[in-house]
């Protein structure tokens, strides 16, 4: 997967410095959404990325819209957009049986095959699901890891240049450690997985903007027994919100918790007080897939080029999913020599 990733993202970056402003952001959907499509159901097709793209971001406005189906509606448009989704997964998903069916040697290496390597009698074979899955939540599986994948990343990502841009000592460390790194993979085209283990301070960084941000601001969470917690009842049934913000930055729990300080995560955080990717049993499963995705942009963003900030609006878009900004942040970009 990261060699796949490095690959996807020098491929990426390599004609920014011509483009003038790069909006940030908007570029990073892309190249996240690409990734996730390739991990997913290894679907590479240009035409056919940019179709799914669309509509997934339909659906993601539609969880948000006012649940009212009417033509003009958001969310009457991201409905009808789900619609058009499936039938893509669906297409996917008959290939992939027919593929079976047929002893077709065409093997892929994506979260899909492992979903159907399922036995027909429920017990898995080659995958570690051990009860077998409808088409219907196969596709519900997959809509919803491209939605989180895509924008939980690609937010991060953009908030991570910004900090970086904003502390240039933080920026010089990191700089100097991904020097040293791209001296010592020289030999190789592109990272991989053991690589990461080298990147002890970009691991930091990652962490501590993802806890100044928290671009997953709340997590809901269903009460499984009555408790109570500093003389409030809270009862069995109830849904409730854990504020992963108000907890990244409260003073008690972490010391200047606005300033930017990767190195506080020398040492290991306070029990259950670093949520970005959630706690317990609902933690986020893709949390090692996406840092790994983190530090491999980061490496060659900041190996690659030096950038200056045309739009530094801190402002945080209104009725998105996830912690974003809302000018999606251009830059402009040069090589560094």
């Amino acid at each position: 997967m990261v060699r796949h990733f490095d690959e996807l993202v020098v491929d990426a970056l390599s004609g920014w410095e011509h483009r003038g402003t790069v909006v940030l952001l908007t570029d990073l959907l892309q190249i996240t959404f690409k990734a996730m499509s390739k991990m997913l159901i290894s679907l590479e097709n240009e035409e056919e990325l940019g179709s799914l793209q669309r509509d997934v971001g339909f659906v993601c406005e539609a969880m948000l819209a006012f649940p009212l189906n009417l033509p003009w509606t958001r969310f009457h448009k991201g409905i009808m957009a789900r619609g058009r989704v499936m039938e893509v997964l669906e297409k996917i998903i008959r290939e992939r049986r027919n593929e079976t069916n047929s002893h077709n040697n065409n093997y892929h290496e994506d979260f899909l095959q492992q979903l159907l390597a399922v036995d027909s009698d429920g017990s898995a074979s080659s995958s570690d699901y051990s009860t077998k899955l409808t088409d219907a939540e196969i596709k519900d599986n997959i809509l919803t890891m491209i939605i989180a994948g895509q924008d939980t990343t690609a937010s991060a990502l953009t908030w991570m240049v910004k900090y970086l841009g904003e502390n240039q000592k933080v920026l010089n460390i990191l700089i100097e450690e991904q020097t040293q790194l791209a001296k010592q993979a020289s030999h190789k085209p592109f990272l991989e997985l053991d690589d990461l283990t080298e990147m002890t301070y970009a691991s930091k960084m990652v962490k501590e903007s993802l806890r100044m941000a928290s671009v997953v601001p709340w997590f809901p969470r269903l009460v499984l027994q009555d408790c109570e917690m500093e003389g409030y009842k809270i009862n069995k049934g109830w849904n409730i919100n854990i504020d992963a913000r108000s907890i990244h930055l409260d003073p008690n729990v972490y010391s200047e918790p606005h300033k930017f300080n990767p190195s506080r995560f020398d040492e290991e955080a306070k029990a259950n007080s670093f949520l970005a990717f959630g706690m317990g049993g609902r933690t986020c499963l893709g949390l090692n897939m996406a840092k790994a995705m983190m530090v491999v942009f980061l490496h060659r963003f900041i190996t690659t080029y030096r950038w200056e900030v045309v739009d530094g609006d801190p402002s945080i878009e209104k009725w998105t999913l996830f912690a974003r900004l809302k000018s999606g942040y251009p830059i402009r970009v040069s090589r560094r020599l």
